[in-house]
């Protein structure tokens, strides 16, 4: 044994031996199986690379391919080394290959490549029913679409403008042959009493309204909804509430703006032609001008003007006063004549007074003078009216409004 280890050939030998051993552990040869080394279950471990994109290799430019997952879930098992390394850099791809695949319906199989063969790999799902169409193009006419309750009270919108009014549509040939709407949807918070200008990704739906797979160009249009606050002039009708003070008499009640401008929508004002306006009397003494809100109806949202002046005129009611006795003045008679009263044969009179109660307290008799004018009268027998005269401010009536007369020659004695 001491000869052995004295020849250096002997200790090149096991130094080789050492160095392939080294090698061999160190690079798994001969144990792809986990089982040459009792160290290996050890190293072992199981790990899953979540959301990872699915490829698709097919004639992207005439086909449509539907039906392939987006990202599939790849669960690697192996030395806890490579699962680390290959979860750490995600330097594979998991793709589905239709090159050679023909048009319709088939399942394919999921298929990875660049994950090293120490690993055992599953990809879940495993495979993928799949549809490979004929891509088409067509031009669809885009549609807009709101919510009309984001409309403020008494907004209404008119007809929305799209720009561009329509969009190509791509895809399998089956898919474009289902849609029926194209919609472009505004998404608009708060209420709107202006007109409103959105970007609005359009949407392509089949007869049950069910999202159609296909690609939009333009994805975004723009929509713009003129909203508007339809008008309209109405009459303003006055009416007069209260009770005036006994003494005074409500003449007219009236306004210099006989119209306002209502704002709505057009179903509600078609059944409004007039708004009323009360006024209340019952303080009213003298002419008065108020001012007067406007009352708005139910679905109006504006009023304008949104007050009114009302002009009140208002009197002092009439009495009635009767004055007795008033002795009829005779005038003008010519010189010559005799004069004889033959009607009212008293040769007095009644009034009857009409003025304000102030006004007729402040009156007697020697206010008034009846008057009988003889003036241009010959000898005869005679029918004059007579007059009176008396304050501006009372109205009078008589009793007897004419009287007849006699006049004859006087006798030379």
């Amino acid at each position: 044994m001491d000869n052995f280890m004295e020849n250096p050939w002997f200790v090149r030998i096991i130094a080789l031996f050492l160095a392939v051993f080294l090698f061999l552990s160190a690079n798994d040869i001969g144990g792809k199986d986990g089982n040459s080394n009792p160290n290996d279950m050890e190293n072992n471990d199981t790990d899953t690379i979540t959301n990872v994109p699915v490829e698709i290799y097919y004639d992207s430019e005439n086909l449509v391919v539907t039906g392939v997952p987006k990202t599939v879930d790849v669960k690697i098992q192996g030395q806890r080394r490579f699962v680390e390394a290959t979860k750490r850099q995600r330097d594979f791809t998991v793709y589905v290959d239709l090159s050679n695949t023909e048009i319709g319906k088939h399942r394919v199989d999921i298929l990875y490549k660049d994950i090293s063969e120490k690993l055992k790999v599953t990809i879940e799902p495993s495979y993928a029913d799949i549809s490979l169409q004929e891509k088409i193009t067509e031009d669809h006419r885009v549609e807009a679409e709101f919510n009309r309750s984001i409309l403020a009270e008494g907004f209404e919108a008119e007809q929305p403008e799209v720009s561009p009014k329509t969009v190509k549509i791509t895809g399998a040939k089956d898919v474009i042959e289902k849609i029926s709407y194209v919609k472009a949807t505004i998404d608009a918070s708060g209420l709107i009493n202006d007109t409103i200008k959105r970007e609005a990704r359009v949407t392509v739906l089949d007869r049950e309204l069910n999202k159609l797979d296909v690609i939009v160009e333009p994805a975004t249009v723009s929509v713009t909804i003129p909203v508007t606050n339809p008008r309209k002039n109405v009459s303003v009708k006055i009416n007069q509430t209260g009770t005036p003070p006994e003494d005074i008499d409500i003449k007219t009640v009236s306004t210099a703006t006989p119209e306002v401008m209502i704002f709505g929508t057009t179903e509600i004002l078609k059944d409004i032609d007039e708004l009323e306006v009360s006024v209340d009397v019952s303080g009213i003494h003298e002419d008065t001008e108020v001012e007067v809100p406007l009352k708005v109806p139910v679905g109006v949202n504006k009023v304008t003007p949104e007050k009114i002046k009302v002009k009140i005129i208002a009197e002092q009611k009439k009495q009635e006063q009767d004055m007795e006795d008033i002795v009829i003045e005779k005038q003008g008679i010519k010189q010559g004549l005799e004069f004889e009263l033959l009607s009212p044969t008293s040769g007095m009179v009644s009034l009857k007074l009409h003025g304000t109660k102030a006004d007729l307290e402040k009156v007697n008799k020697d206010d008034f003078h009846v008057i009988l004018d003889l003036a241009g009268l010959n000898a005869g027998d005679h029918e004059v009216n007579l007059k009176v005269k008396g304050p501006e401010n009372i109205e009078w009536e008589l009793s007897d409004s004419k009287a007849k007369i006699r006049l004859k020659e006087k006798e030379n004695v």
